[in-house]
């Protein structure tokens, strides 16, 4: 085993060894499966795959876990939608639902005891053809073996990956959030555009990194990375089971990389440095 394999798997044993904070079983149960809302004809299915290709040393000066990732960036479970019309889930300049919220600052898809569901909000969307949520048993790969040695542990480290199924008709875009580990209320999600699905009507194939952007969701002040802060996952929770803790921002949803002028002085990693989203039509 090589230094950095010993160095990945002490950061995810250390600080999720008994993990509630970012979507734990009571938080999650009952919320993997898809919810299509209208019928499949001339539909096609895809398996999307969200990898963390993160580097473990992203952080370098970060204090070792469970302050924090140990330098390491971490993605969460997440929530997606099969929409027509604008992104449902995030809008720039326009203030963070409170499901968004809830993925943001905490990354659970199953919402926290201040925010509700994102995935409620999503099913009760009308343009919303089908919306889901991927949970750990959706995880592919991971350099921990999140079912062996670090039971439901649900962020996947570098090297991790979860892998779902999607559903949709020409004309329909992917849009979702997950949360970025270590920070306040950061969250990767396409832009408001969404992830166009097909091409005329050829679905379409491969990586669509390109449209991730990673943004800041407004609803907590922003603090290093690198601190090992009360108010961020992975510690908020830990110690203090609150995942809520930390003080309201009341801001709106910006761009973090790239950038939107979200001048907080502090280091993110251009997006395709930390996740690769690919698309694959079955």
């Amino acid at each position: 085993m090589t230094d950095n394999d010993t160095r990945r798997s002490l950061t995810r044993r250390s600080a999720l060894g008994g993990i509630a904070t970012l979507g734990a079983a009571t938080a999650l149960s009952g919320i993997g499966a898809a919810s299509p809302k209208r019928g499949r004809n001339n539909t096609t299915r895809f398996t999307v795959r969200i990898e963390n290709v993160a580097a473990l040393d992203t952080y370098p000066t970060a204090p070792n876990p469970p302050l924090s990732t140990g330098g390491a960036v971490w993605i969460t479970p997440g929530v997606y939608a099969i929409y027509r019309g604008q992104n449902p889930i995030s809008k720039r300049r326009k203030p963070a639902s409170p499901g968004l919220e809830a993925i943001a600052e905490a990354g659970r898809p199953g919402g926290t005891p201040e925010n509700e569901s994102l995935l409620e909000e999503l099913q009760n969307n009308r343009k919303v053809d089908q919306a889901g949520a991927w949970t750990p048993s959706d995880t592919v790969a991971d350099p921990n073996d999140p079912t062996g040695e670090v039971p439901g542990a649900p962020p996947i480290a570098p090297g991790g990956a979860f892998e779902f199924e999607i559903e949709a008709k020409p004309g329909r875009k992917l849009a979702f959030a997950t949360m970025f580990v270590p920070s306040n209320d950061a969250f990767f999600a396409p832009g408001n555009g969404g992830i166009t699905l097909h091409d005329g009507h050829s679905p379409v194939s491969g990586s669509v990194t390109d449209r991730i952007a990673l943004w800041d969701a407004g609803t907590e002040p922003n603090e290093s990375p690198s601190s090992g802060s009360p108010n961020q996952a992975p510690r908020q929770g830990l110690e203090f089971g609150n995942p809520d803790k930390g003080p309201d921002e009341n801001g709106v949803v910006r761009q973090l990389r790239p950038t939107d002028n979200v001048d907080d002085g502090y280091s993110y990693p251009d997006p395709a440095d930390a996740i690769e989203v690919t698309l694959t039509p079955q």
